[in-house]
């Protein structure tokens, strides 16, 4: 259902039936209408033989004829029930969508009972390709594979489709772009670094988000899995390794941010990620980062919502996740279940436990009574003229903090400078706007992009990319229009300089140049999903192009995780960049900061730098941002000189983070385009040491220990430490592989830590601990700190534990008297260790269950009298008590009759669910003054 019925019918149970609940309930009406039509996002769409492609195929009384129409119609997580009969797959890709995650497709269906429950009955499937055969029987399909009836090119094209379709199960190495392909995949000027395949079979991609430790300087991508979220090292862009997982409830979506931060008292930085699920109950997860290299934990947290579509972070610099001024970010919940899904505004005061602030005024306050809900959000620091003569509240503040709201029908921009007293300065529509879903800011912040989720589907579209110029943020005005060559939908989308980064759902990662913003022209792109590019919901669902690398990754619904390299950047004008990764500064002189440009020097570019507090703050120099100029023909360096400030205090070398931003001239930014300005006391020597003179390395989980190596004091001259490796009872070569020994070099100016890794052996053998040693010595240009020996010690295989992935299967839908099979046999463990199972009845008339104890648990469904929702717990436990729990729905159908005038059909079971479950919330949200606005199982579409 698109989004506009959607609302329609939920802002109709919510808002017009209120008065009439308690006689719906005294009539029964929502007592009989199941809570189980409620569970689905959506209703089904129908397919038959004797249907008709017209319309959405969501009454039995109006079905599809072809499941290629229904396909075009399916929403996302949505499902399409097919009728006995034969059907002709007229593009043989289609099958790949049927088995995509992204949608549930199922046959075996009959038209005698108006396809309420799956009878057996033969769907037959013309054309499918054999080798999908056995995935399709599981969803209720006989194949016929003969496919003459369908076109001389039926085969080739089989053959091309079974090929990549295969490659996208299996992880895939280094590949560059050559001809339009990097091996199996689709592609325009980027190459392919690495893609891993989704961890488990039952684990799909959802969003991404990612991050520079800036402990170690190693990058980070986030990937949200409908069954928890996964940290990835991908500092090695050709080798990613899962530092770690962890699970949450299982659901289609998950978001991440980022929020990074100097803790003085350790004097390190501390990291979390903030992440939401929607259609779940986790509430607000967050995950402590501050361990990695080497692990991740869940810090427990009392959620004040049960879920939420999306999560941001104000303030925030999108390459670190610091504070871009000092000022404490502020977190931004987008449609949660709290407030009617107006965003809710959170203090990270204590980054551990944010604090409730405020959330826009009720509905009932706003024109037309508004009720605000938030889809997506993002936000920029405004400190030109807007600030006082468009803002609201940030006249006394040192910039406006600008939050723009996607929120399904309009782009709305609000002043958040106040986070406690939100005011919306526009509200803005616009033509053949279908479901207003996302969007991101130039960097020049005149205009904001703007996807549109559905307009390709409902509106017939091709690929349709908006760009509005809000020069005047009271009046965002309709700039220009970018238009893809395929109907695919774009989802998601961010700048990087002058090139936007869309994840283009079906197409994969599009790569647009927007050095004239108002007319973007597509200069690169990478399919994840190379058997079509429909109009539908799989493939790259988020992509994430902040990394300081320049390298993007992606986080695709089917295929898991890629890491591409951007190979756009080479142009005429020239890249821009700077010298360096880092350079040095000492109290009272100037550093010199090199920018370059490369590769080309036609006509006059320009480019922006600002610097960013780190360790040390703004106050710490002379100026903190400008411009820099070249003319035509212009190739030389420009220099940043930066004057340090002394400010008679001992603190030690302190950082500060310098961008690169906003180019113009159709000059790009190369990596690296954010460096490091280190700042010493005066006279300061270098020091070198170790970041931890200990670390205990589990056999199992990431498998690698990290010896983290810093230069303090300084990062004047070039200096030099040796290092060597001696054994302990641990054996070279058998528990552990690395150097034996060698030399790590600092140049002038350079304070970034180094860093050596060690992979560690699981032996697969019970012992006690080891442990081996790492000494530094020899230091040239600077002496040793305090911290010179590391020891690590190798934790034997029962050291840290992986919990175990729970899996319950499919949602069924069966008849009185069936004999029901509870299917948690692809539930695993990361560990690869045996599991035990435990099935146990939650919810809806008690049943005797067999086998309770093992994988496949089964019972017979009970007499209802009207469609009744069986709820199922499994629990798996692996040797060491670890545990993971999922649900299982079965839905049991009274015995329907074709009727030709009752009000019985799907449809109407789904509304009056939809009802029944806005009852059944009253009865049981909590009590919290701020949840009792909570809204009552809206639908969701992303």
């Amino acid at each position: 259902m698109n989004g506009y019925y959607r609302d329609f019918f939920l802002n109709t149970a919510r808002y017009m039936t209120r008065p009439l609940l308690p006689v719906l309930l005294a009539i029964g009406l929502l007592a009989g209408s199941g809570v189980a039509a409620a569970d689905d996002e959506q209703p089904p769409l129908f397919v038959t033989t004797s249907g008709t492609d017209a319309g959405n195929c969501q009454d039995t009384a109006s079905p599809c004829r072809t499941i290629e129409y229904a396909l075009k119609r399916v929403g996302k997580n949505g499902q399409i029930r097919v009728a006995s009969g034969s059907y002709t797959l007229a593009a043989v890709e289609n099958v790949v969508y049927m088995l995509s995650s992204a949608i549930d497709v199922r046959g075996g269906f009959s038209e005698a009972d108006r396809l309420s429950v799956m009878t057996g009955a033969e769907t037959t499937l013309i054309g499918a390709p054999f080798e999908f055969a056995d995935d399709l029987a599981r969803r209720g399909f006989r194949v016929i594979a003969d496919s003459k009836s369908v076109g001389k090119d039926h085969a080739p094209k089989t053959k091309a489709l079974v090929s990549a379709q295969m490659s996208l199960k299996s992880n895939a190495a280094a590949t560059p772009c050559i001809g339009g392909s990097a091996g199996a995949f689709p592609c325009s000027n980027v190459d392919l670094l690495a893609h891993i395949a989704d961890r488990t079979t039952t684990a799909n991609g959802a969003d991404i988000w990612g991050f520079m430790d800036l402990n170690t300087n190693r990058e980070y991508a986030i990937v949200g899995y409908t069954t928890g979220t996964a940290v990835y090292d991908v500092t090695d862009p050709e080798n990613p390794r899962e530092v770690g997982f962890v699970d949450g409830q299982t659901t289609t979506w998950r978001d991440i941010k980022v929020y990074q931060f100097w803790n003085s008292a350790d004097s390190r930085w501390n990291a979390y990620a903030y992440i939401t699920a929607d259609n779940a109950s986790d509430g607000l997860f967050i995950i402590d980062l501050s361990e990695l290299p080497h692990t991740i934990a869940r810090i427990d947290y009392p959620s004040d919502f049960a879920q939420a579509h999306n999560i941001y972070l104000t303030n925030t610099e999108f390459s670190t996740g610091i504070s871009l001024n000092g000022n404490i970010p502020t977190l931004i919940l987008a449609g949660s279940n709290s407030s009617d899904g107006r965003f809710r505004s959170y203090a990270l005061t204590d980054p551990a436990a944010p604090g409730f602030i405020a959330t826009p005024a009720t509905p009932g306050t706003q024109p037309g009574n508004d009720r605000l809900y938030m889809h997506d959000a993002a936000s920029m620091n405004v400190t030109d003229a807007r600030k006082d003569s468009q803002c609201v509240n940030a006249s006394s503040a040192a910039y406006c903090d600008v939050l723009f709201d996607f929120n399904e029908a309009t782009v709305d921009i609000w002043d958040v400078t106040d986070p406690s007293d939100p005011a919306r300065l526009s509200s803005t529509p616009y033509d053949n706007a279908d479901y207003v879903h996302s969007g991101w800011w130039s960097e020049d912040q005149q205009y904001l992009f703007v996807q549109d989720e559905t307009d390709e589907r409902d509106r017939g579209l091709l690929t349709t990319l908006r760009v509005f110029l809000i020069a005047d943020l009271t009046a965002p005005t309709l700039a220009g229009t970018w238009t893809g060559p395929t109907s695919a939908i774009d989802h998601n989308g961010f700048v990087r300089g002058n090139r936007y980064y869309m994840s283009n759902y079906a197409r994969g990662l599009t790569i647009l140049d927007i050095t004239n913003p108002a007319s973007p022209t597509s200069v690169g792109r990478f399919d994840t999903y190379p058997s079509s590019d429909t109009v539908g919901f799989p493939g790259a669902w988020g992509t994430y192009p902040f990394l300081p690398s320049g390298n993007v990754v992606i986080s695709d619904i089917d295929s898991g995780l890629y890491v591409v390299a951007d190979k756009t950047l080479d142009v005429a004008e020239g890249t821009l960049a700077f010298g360096a990764r880092s350079f040095a500064a000492e109290e009272m002189q100037s550093g010199g900061i090199v920018v370059q440009r490369n590769g080309g020097s036609q006509g006059a570019v320009a480019v922006n730098w600002e610097v960013i507090a780190a360790t040390a703050s703004n106050d710490d120099v002379s100026v903190t941002s400008g411009t820099l100029n070249w003319g035509a023909g212009d190739s030389t360096s420009r220099i940043i000189n930066v004057t340090a400030s002394n400010d008679a205090a001992t603190e030690g070398l302190e950082r500060l983070i310098i961008k690169l931003t906003s180019p113009s001239g159709g000059a790009t930014l190369s990596s690296p385009s954010i460096a490091s300005l280190y700042i010493s006391d005066p006279g300061s020597a270098s020091a070198i040491e170790f970041s931890n003179s200990a670390l205990a390395i589990p056999e199992r989980g990431f498998g690698t220990a990290v010896a983290v190596i810093k230069r303090t004091g300084s990062a004047r001259g070039a200096v030099s430490v040796d290092f060597a490796v001696s054994n302990g009872d641990a054996t070279a070569g058998s528990d552990y592989a690395g150097p034996a020994n060698g030399s790590l070099t600092w140049a002038d100016g350079d304070a970034d830590p180094k860093w050596i890794e060690f992979a560690v052996a699981d032996d697969g053998t019970g012992e006690s601990d080891e442990f081996f040693e790492v000494t530094l010595s020899n230091a040239t240009g600077a002496s040793l700190g305090a911290a010179t020996v590391m020891r690590v010690d190798i934790l034997d295989g029962v050291g840290i534990n992986q919990a175990p992935n729970a899996v319950a299967g499919s949602s069924q839908t069966v008849r009185p008297g069936d004999s029901v099979t509870l299917n948690g046999s692809q539930s695993n463990d990361p560990d690869g260790d045996n599991l035990s199972y435990a099935w146990s009845q939650v919810l809806g008339p008690v049943v005797s269950l067999r086998n309770a104890g093992t994988a496949s648990a089964s019972f017979d469904a009970p007499g209802v009298n009207s469609d009744t929702l069986l709820r199922f717990e499994l629990k798996v436990t692996d040797p060491n008590g670890s545990t993971d729990t999922a649900i299982a729905n079965v839905t049991v159908t009274a015995n329907a009759t074709a009727t030709s005038g009752g009000g019985g059909g799907p449809m109407t079971l789904w509304l009056l669910g939809v009802l029944g479950a806005l009852v059944a919330r009253r009865a049981v949200i909590r009590t919290d003054v701020s949840l009792q606005s909570s809204v009552r199982d809206r639908a969701r579409l992303k």
